[in-house]
């Protein structure tokens, strides 16, 4: 597991410039595989703020035949268009899961697998849905430095990912970009240690208020049908020509954003796979999934083309 963190740190500081570009325009994406478990980490901005917008962590588990798990994990931190990262919309955390026996599945694979790079369990922590999240939360925030919950300024705060970031978001001012996330900053020049603990501050801060979000539990519609066109002929079931689960509902959210969400996660853990042919067979993907699978990456390429 260490030789994998070590890794991790290489890895990160390649990309890290790309991650940070990627934030400023309000999306990130980055992707690992954990014994045998791929993890995807993303932030997405869409939509507009309204009365009832929330600051949100999404839990995706996906069914993925290329997993040794049989399915891939995603985890997404979506807000709207304009908010920054650290802000006071109310939190909630929400699971999307493709069954009601998912859930055990993705409990075995933390407990057994991913613990040497979580925060130590506290004394007496029950076995909550709350407590998946803060261990998978905690994994997020290692392999990504934080990058996630408090943008570029976790890349600036840390010295392994390279003085090019540092260079580059401190020009003209740090001021002003300190200002945007709402850390409190007196001048100019920062110290290395004034600016870590401003940015761990802010860290805690949205953690804590992520742990104390409520966090909801749902069968997703859109992961429902995914797991059924897996499993199925084209004789048995084409989701395009004949029923399809995924035109069905969350009562839980008030538009269709989780429509929308759950289709960029789809698309970011098959995209490679859907690319290349020679693993079409071994993901479980014949024709009629390949279909279905292309109306979503025609809608995200057109989304893309918007922006």
């Amino acid at each position: 597991m260490k030789d994998f963190i070590n890794k991790g740190i290489v890895k990160l500081k390649s990309t890290s410039n790309k991650m940070f570009d990627e934030l400023n325009k309000g999306y990130v994406l980055a992707k690992e595989m954990i014994e045998g478990l791929p993890i995807f980490m993303s932030f997405e901005r869409f939509g507009t703020q309204t009365p009832t917008s929330f600051d949100e962590k999404h839990y995706f588990v996906i069914p993925f035949a290329l997993s040794e798990h049989q399915f891939a994990l995603h985890t997404m931190r979506y807000l709207p268009n304009g908010v920054p990262e650290i802000n006071n919309l109310p939190k909630r955390r929400i699971f999307h899961f493709p069954n009601e026996h998912a859930e055990a599945g993705l409990r075995h694979y933390m407990l057994n697998s991913a613990d040497a790079i979580m925060r130590d369990q506290a004394v007496g922590q029950t076995n909550s849905l709350q407590s998946l999240a803060n261990d998978i939360d905690a994994l997020d925030k290692k392999l990504t430095y934080g990058m996630l919950l408090v943008g570029g300024l976790a890349a600036i705060a840390n010295p392994l990912l390279g003085a090019s970031i540092a260079a580059k978001a401190m020009l003209p001012s740090i001021t002003g970009l300190l200002n945007k996330y709402g850390v409190r900053a007196s001048a100019d020049k920062l110290s290395q240690y004034q600016l870590e603990k401003e940015i761990k501050a802010a860290q805690s801060n949205i953690i804590a208020e992520f742990e104390a979000a409520n966090t909801l539990q749902l069968i997703n519609p859109i992961l429902q049908e995914l797991e059924l066109t897996l499993r199925t002929t084209e004789a048995e079931h084409d989701p395009i020509s004949s029923f399809n689960l995924a035109d069905g509902s969350l009562s839980e959210f008030n538009d269709d954003k989780w429509r929308e969400l759950t289709e960029v996660a789809i698309c970011h853990v098959y995209k490679d796979v859907y690319d290349d042919p020679s693993l079409h067979k071994q993901a479980n993907l014949d024709a009629k999934d390949l279909r279905w699978l292309k109306l979503m990456f025609d809608a995200e390429e057109a989304k893309e083309n918007t922006l």
